[in-house]
């Protein structure tokens, strides 16, 4: 199975919340688990999961790091790797 992208992820957690209103609660509960599910793998450890809820007056936009990325970072930036190659893999 391929990782899905950003984009992809995104959208199938907002398909689940629009069928299972009761899913935004577990999403909220515990976001690792349920990203988890999603992607199909374990999200490393390193990696820190954070939910931002928009509403009707707020809007969130993620843009990109100012950090220096190390090359394995880059790698994974550039599409020669992904989260798979470094986990625990439930595949």
């Amino acid at each position: 199975m391929a990782v899905p992208t950003r984009s992809q992820v995104e959208a199938l957690i907002a398909e689940r919340i629009a069928a299972e209103p009761a899913f935004r609660d577990t999403l909220l509960a515990d976001p690792r688990s349920v990203l988890s599910e999603v992607v199909g793998f374990d999200i490393p450890d390193t990696v820190q999961v954070v939910l931002h809820e928009e509403s009707l007056t707020q809007i969130h936009l993620t843009i990109p790091a100012s950090e220096i990325l190390s090359d394995t970072d880059l790698e994974l930036v550039a599409g020669a790797g992904n989260w798979e190659s470094n986990c625990s893999c439930r595949c």
